[in-house]
């Protein structure tokens, strides 16, 4: 297995709000990777973001030896996030109504334990094809769920950057899961709405199929929502099973 993360400021932002993570070695939860992208005034964004996954790992460090299953742990470090995220959003001015988004993925004994809140997406790509593990916690997917909109106008929608679910916004939090089987040759995908809203699934899953190394990959991929204008900070987190 070999996963690399990278971030980027994108071409329009004048600060980076996203924060992403990659176990190495010794981590508290051995392969887990976590992507999110924070909100709210001034620097909060990027402290929302970073404080989430800081929180989330300090709680799996704390509670890595109590036997507890993967999904309860994830659930946990979702919680632990939350209340940090919150407890700063109001511990000054400059934090009001701060708040992140957060995916996360853990690897284990043949599946993936994906958990999220926010638009921040989980991609699976088998055999050469890519698909959306995940559902957006936005305004236009509601839209989509009630057939008011299609998933192609929802992409184009004025108001698709609102999100109905973040880490941070109230004292408690839900987050959804997906477990999925994985095999030898899938590629997982973690990713930021400055990914996800510049390209198509088709021209990420373009650049997934090419015969290039997994940190190309991930590059390719920035280059390209960089290209189609940037408007966002792009972070993702691939993953070669």
């Amino acid at each position: 297995m070999k996963a690399v993360g990278i971030t980027d400021i994108g071409r329009c932002r004048k600060n980076n709000e996203d924060a992403y993570y990659v176990a190495e070695e010794g981590a508290p939860m051995e392969h887990l990777y976590l992507v999110a992208d924070g909100m709210g005034g001034c620097n909060a964004g990027e402290v929302a973001s970073s404080s989430a996954i800081q929180s989330f790992l300090q709680y799996l460090e704390e509670h890595k030896d109590e036997g507890a299953e993967i999904p309860d742990l994830i659930a946990g470090g979702f919680q632990a996030a939350n209340q940090e995220v919150f407890r700063k959003s109001n511990s000054a001015s400059e934090f009001a109504e701060m708040g992140t988004t957060l995916v996360a993925a853990a690897v284990a004994d043949g599946k993936v334990y994906i958990a999220y809140v926010g638009d921040s997406r989980a991609y699976l790509m088998r055999q050469g094809s890519l698909e959306a593990v995940t559902t957006d916690h936005s305004y236009v997917m509601e839209l989509v769920k009630m057939g008011t909109i299609t998933k192609e106008e929802a992409a184009q929608h004025p108001k698709r950057n609102i999100i109905t679910r973040a880490v941070g916004i109230k004292d408690t939090v839900e987050m959804d899961t997906v477990v999925e089987n994985i095999q030898v040759g899938d590629m997982l995908l973690l990713c930021t709405d400055g990914l996800s809203g510049m390209l198509q699934d088709e021209e990420m899953e373009t650049v997934l199929r090419e015969e290039m190394p997994v940190e190309q990959k991930a590059q390719k991929l920035v280059s390209l929502a960089n290209k189609h204008g940037g408007y966002d900070n792009i972070s993702l987190v691939l993953i070669e099973i």
